[in-house]
C-alpha cells in the first residue's frame, strides 16, 4: 500500500518531464524555422536590393 503513491508521484514527474521536454522541442523547431525564414527574407531582399539599379 505504501509503494503505490510513490509509483503515482513518479508517473507524474515522467508525464512532466515529458511534457516540458516536448515543449521545448517545439520552441527550438519554431525558433529555428522563423529564422531561416528570416534568412531568406533578408536574402531575397538583398538581391532585389542588388538589382534594382540595373532595371
Amino acid at each position: 500500500m505504501d509503494q503505490q503513491p510513490v509509483s503515482e508521484f513518479f508517473k507524474f514527474a515522467l508525464g512532466f518531464l515529458v511534457f516540458i521536454t516536448v515543449s521545448f522541442g517545439v520552441t527550438f523547431a519554431v525558433n529555428s524555422y522563423s529564422i531561416s525564414q528570416s534568412a531568406d527574407q533578408q536574402a531575397a531582399a538583398a538581391i532585389k536590393a542588388m538589382l534594382e539599379p540595373l532595371k
